[in-house]
């Protein structure tokens, strides 16, 4: 039983996610902890009732929806649960999430799971970003506009702009590394710098 990969597996996404982010802020206006809500396609979101419904009767009960998050968690722990986050050129690390949870909601999986950040980060210098990504290229992770990208807590207003990509870019420089990537076989990692993921940028004001 496998519901998300636990090797790469590249060439083109099978998996789709409607990604909702939000980060909360402390009373000195810091970034302290990553929230995703993930709503998962139906195709995908099908085959997950499939493996997991243990007792037959066509849905997922909350013992059930413990397993699929339990496995999640277990597969995508790899993958850095799908984040990275920096502020400017340096790593920022986060704890394991807590909570992670899965629930079933008109035909579609939804994740939710926090991230709390090891320390918490200023907001105001315009270098903190939030990557949300699959390096595999595996899982698709769009987010569900910029509505769906909010910032709670104390500190002043926040803007912020989501930044894919640029692949005529990347392939113009890194015309090699990127058919490794998208080449190489499951059980080989091909090393992808930050340029590869997805990004969200916030400013926020004081």
């Amino acid at each position: 039983m496998l519901i998300l990969p636990v090797s790469p597996v590249r060439a083109h996404p099978h998996v789709y996610i409607d990604a909702n982010l939000e980060i909360a802020r402390d009373d000195q206006g810091r970034a302290t902890e990553i929230r995703h809500v993930w709503r998962f396609d139906e195709i995908f979101s099908s085959s997950v009732v499939i493996d997991f419904d243990a007792d037959g009767d066509g849905k997922l009960g909350l013992k059930e929806l413990e397993e699929v998050a339990s496995t999640v968690k277990k597969n995508i722990a790899e993958f850095n649960f799908y984040t990275e986050v920096r502020d400017g050129t340096e790593v920022v690390n986060f704890y394991e999430p807590d909570p992670f949870l899965a629930d079933f909601v008109d035909g579609q999986l939804i994740l939710i799971l926090a991230l709390e950040l090891e320390k918490p980060q200023q907001m105001t210098g315009g270098g903190f970003r939030v990557a949300v990504s699959d390096p595999t290229y595996y899982v698709a992770i769009e987010f569900n506009a910029l509505a769906g990208i909010t910032v709670t807590g104390k500190g002043g207003a926040c803007k912020s702009d989501v930044v894919v990509p640029d692949w005529d870019a990347l392939f113009a420089r890194d015309a090699e590394r990127i058919n490794k990537l998208f080449s190489a076989p499951a059980d080989e990692t091909v090393e992808a710098s930050d340029d590869y993921l997805t990004w969200v940028n916030f400013t926020c004001s004081k």
